[in-house]
């Protein structure tokens, strides 16, 4: 098939294609190619053409490792003069808010961005205004929403198979802005996408007695500039996060819940519970029988259902999405106002911990707090 999609990446790191090396052989099978420029390489309509970095160093090891020779230390001149219809944005969440309205105003038909999105609440709201006013295709790297797994248990889910969901349990303990997309943007998925309505929570401060696994030295809060700053020596003030809620416009509510070393979810309804374990790994649903009319208690009879993985690894399924979209007009799974759900829950966090623990209101009034995140 000829190549249809002229493809440039912002970003020559981890993400966008570094990680393969990181990985043994076998490990995340069902997840590989993981990166950006292998997932490209491996879709026949795809080419990546060009890569911008602002380190010069860093970007030719990276060309010569994917065999890449056009590269800009200005993202801007690449896509003003490498008519490209894909980018994939893969910078820190700190340096990517201006890549992605750049790219959306200068012609890009798709874009492809890690997560975080962004730094601040303001630059999040850009972002989506220059989105949606050039109609350009938008997903995120939030990679369970395009897992097949993970996408079979939202759709039963979906068509009822465990009543009205109640309530939302999601286990991990990790930074806010870089990699609590993952767990806002599963959960959100798995309950069919409702608007996030509140938050109330807390971070982790310095030498905070709760945390189990300490990762770097903590972020302090400037409310002078009212943002976070990176510990002395660090590019990144990404706090790690403690327990929170987020209540949903459905009336459930997800209970995010620090817990070192997993990543487990689990929705229950009135008829059942659906769940995911050991990141993926197990995926299943069971069914419980109808309450017995004395107790109110389910019955004893139950039914299990797995669901297995397969098919090709949630990196490509972003982008074919985002072709998809490109070819027929239709939204993306993680279109813009779906990752804003997550963005504003991250800030809603934030501002919550600074206000002692208190419910913050969706959508957040204050949208100047900025977070610079990995």
């Amino acid at each position: 098939m000829a190549v249809k999609y002229r493809v440039g990446i912002i970003g020559t790191g981890r993400m966008g294609g570094l990680i393969e090396d990181e990985l043994a052989p076998g490990e995340m099978s069902a997840s590989r190619p993981y990166g950006h420029v292998p997932a490209y390489m491996a879709i026949d309509e795809t080419e990546v053409v060009a890569i911008a970095n602002r380190s010069s160093d860093r970007m030719h090891r990276f060309g010569e490792r994917f065999g890449i020779t056009n590269t800009f230390l200005d993202y801007r001149e690449m896509i003003d003069t490498q008519h490209l219809d894909i980018v994939s944005v893969t910078t820190p969440s700190f340096a990517r808010a201006e890549p992605l309205i750049y790219a959306a105003e200068h012609g890009v038909r798709a874009i492809y961005s890690e997560k975080g999105l962004c730094a601040s609440l303001a630059e999040a709201d850009r972002i989506r205004e220059a989105l949606k006013a050039n109609g350009v295709a938008f997903n995120w790297g939030a990679m369970r929403r395009h897992d097949v797994g993970y996408r079979a248990l939202a759709e039963a889910i979906a068509a009822g198979d465990i009543g009205e969901p109640q309530i939302a349990l999601m286990y991990t303990y990790t930074d806010l802005i870089k990699h609590h997309p993952h767990t806002l943007d599963t959960v959100s998925m798995l309950l069919g996408d409702p608007a996030p309505d509140w938050v109330a929570g807390r971070l982790i401060d310095a030498d905070d007695s709760f945390d189990p696994e300490p990762r770097r030295p903590v972020p302090f809060f400037d409310p002078s500039h009212n943002k976070f700053l990176p510990s002395p020596g660090y590019e990144i003030a990404d706090p790690y996060v403690g327990a929170f809620q987020v209540g949903y416009r459905n009336g459930v509510v997800g209970h995010f819940i620090p817990h070192s070393g997993f990543f487990d979810v689990e929705v229950r309804g009135e008829k059942g519970r659906a769940y995911a374990l050991d990141n993926g790994k197990v995926i299943g649903l069971r069914r419980s029988g109808a309450p017995e009319a004395e107790s109110g208690m389910y019955g004893t009879e139950t039914s299990d259902r797995t669901f297995f993985k397969f098919g090709e690894s949630p990196t490509i399924n972003i982008i074919r999405d985002l072709i998809h979209s490109m070819e027929t007009g239709k939204s993306t799974r993680g279109n813009i106002d779906v990752t804003m759900n997550s963005v504003e829950v991250q800030f809603a966090l934030a501002h919550s911990h600074l206000d002692g623990g208190t419910r913050v209101e969706i959508p957040v009034a204050d949208r100047s707090l900025y977070i610079p995140g990995g």
